[in-house]
């Protein structure tokens, strides 16, 4: 999907101004329900919960659905969601989903086989396969979808999108994002699956927990937040802050489609944690007949320079920050006329530098107004995609399945590209690049009852 076309397409909807709660029959709420309800599923469950009545919540923890339940003791409580859906599944119209990655697939299928509309927390899915399955899926059954880039509703960072799109930085040269994840232990801490035995806590469903993972003991390295550096739960780094840290280029660049993925730089791999530090370069057609757009990623700290001046960070290049300290995580978006600086994880602050000066956004004369404005951080997320259930629009959500598998597709081929190594170059068409052993790291295998099936 180009870029401009794209823009045009949610357009008729914006500026936002938010729908009160109104009847989608005759005088009928929605009736919501949440999986994962416990840190960022919290406020995800509890920014749906004003737009309708809560029937369901769901969480491997018990003490976490006690803690959502509070002040709703009437509302239906599952340890494992496809017993939710086997006993409300025709009664749910919108549903978060705010789990760990290997989870978000097989859940959000059987939502969306169901009909239900969905809010899904990053990364779409754990596999590219899946998140295609995902896409497709959406697509057929017309189903309103969000996925859970939260600076989207940012109107610093629509703002930024669209002095990308009107070419005020020229024509793009490159681009390089960056983040300090990760910091959470994965290797070069842990190599291997623990062998220590432990008896798994009450109130926790560990099997739930394992999903559609392989089957192994409970150990606390994994839960409640450490399963991120895990390859058969989490995404890395990438999966973390990259999404978000992607947003503002990919979207105001066009940097939608990749041709070829290279893994430069990496520390030591192992089969059960990702690498603690690496640099990847993507490359994109450019607008002019055989221009290339590189865009490089960042990560983590380099172990052997951990004992130097930087520290062993991981950065681009100082020259590019014309003065700039770099932040934690962040992006440098060069053009023909300048280069964007934004020292934010979203993508909600910024600023460029253009005829040897730096200015902010207010600086910088009146933007399109395209993307309309929201202004309402996190929470206006969920109140897009109601608007757009309301409207029956599916294509109106700014970060819809659509751009959601584009952009999700980016960070698991990277991930890809940081486990097999070298460089491989991807057919999106075919859903395939030039390697088998990076092909085999597309998909993956699943436990039984588990599975996510082709769409």
């Amino acid at each position: 999907m180009k870029r401009r076309p794209f823009l045009r397409s949610i357009g008729s909807i914006l500026p936002f101004s938010y729908l009160p709660q109104r009847a989608k029959g005759s005088n009928e709420r929605f009736q919501i329900a949440a999986i994962g309800v416990g840190g960022k599923g919290g406020s995800d469950f509890q920014h749906l919960a004003r737009h309708g009545d809560v029937i369901a919540v769901c969480d491997i923890s018990e003490k976490k659905i006690k803690y959502a339940r509070r002040g709703r003791s009437q509302i239906a409580k599952f340890d494992d969601y496809r017993e939710m859906f086997a006993h409300l599944g025709g009664k749910i119209d919108l549903l978060s989903i705010s789990a760990p990655d290997h989870v978000h697939a097989h859940s959000a299928q059987l939502a969306l086989d169901l009909g239900i509309h969905l809010f899904l927390q990053t990364p779409m899915a754990h596999t590219v396969w899946e998140a295609r399955q995902l896409q497709i899926a959406a697509r057929k059954k017309q189903i309103c979808t969000q996925l859970g880039l939260q600076g989207s509703t940012s109107d610093l960072f629509r703002q930024g999108v669209e002095f990308l799109q009107a070419e005020g930085l020229g024509k793009i040269l490159d681009v390089h994002v960056w983040t300090n994840r990760p910091i959470w232990p994965q290797s070069a801490q842990h190599t291997k699956r623990p062998s220590e035995k432990f008896s798994i806590p009450n109130g926790l469903n560990w099997d739930a927990f394992l999903g559609p993972a392989e089957d192994r003991s409970y150990h606390p390295l994994y839960q409640p937040y450490n399963w991120r550096g895990w390859q058969s739960f989490g995404t890395g780094a990438l999966g973390d802050s990259g999404i978000h840290l992607f947003n503002l280029p990919v979207l105001g660049c066009g940097l939608q489609k990749p041709e070829k993925v290279e893994c430069l730089l990496r520390g030591p791999v192992n089969s059960e944690t990702y690498p603690s530090w690496a640099i990847v370069k993507y490359e994109f057609s450019g607008q002019d007949k055989g221009q290339t757009i590189p865009m490089h990623w960042y990560e983590g700290k380099i172990g052997h320079l951990s004992k130097t001046v930087t520290g062993g960070k991981n950065f681009p290049n100082l020259e590019l920050f014309k003065g700039r300290e770099p932040s934690t995580s962040g992006c440098l978006i060069r053009g023909s006329k300048g280069t964007l600086y934004s020292p934010s994880i979203y993508g909600s602050k910024w600023e460029v530098y253009i005829e040897n000066k730096w200015m902010k956004p207010h600086q910088i004369k009146p933007f399109s107004g395209v993307l309309g404005r929201n202004g309402r951080g996190d929470s206006g997320l969920k109140d897009e995609l109601v608007r757009a259930i309301r409207r029956g629009e599916p294509k109106s959500t700014l970060a819809g399945f659509d751009f959601g598998y584009e952009i999700t597709e980016l960070i698991l081929l990277g991930n890809v590209a940081i486990l097999a190594g070298g460089e491989f170059s991807w057919d999106r068409e075919l859903g395939a690049s030039n390697r088998k052993d990076v092909n085999n790291l597309l998909t993956k295998s699943y436990r039984k009852g588990w599975e996510v099936q082709s769409a």
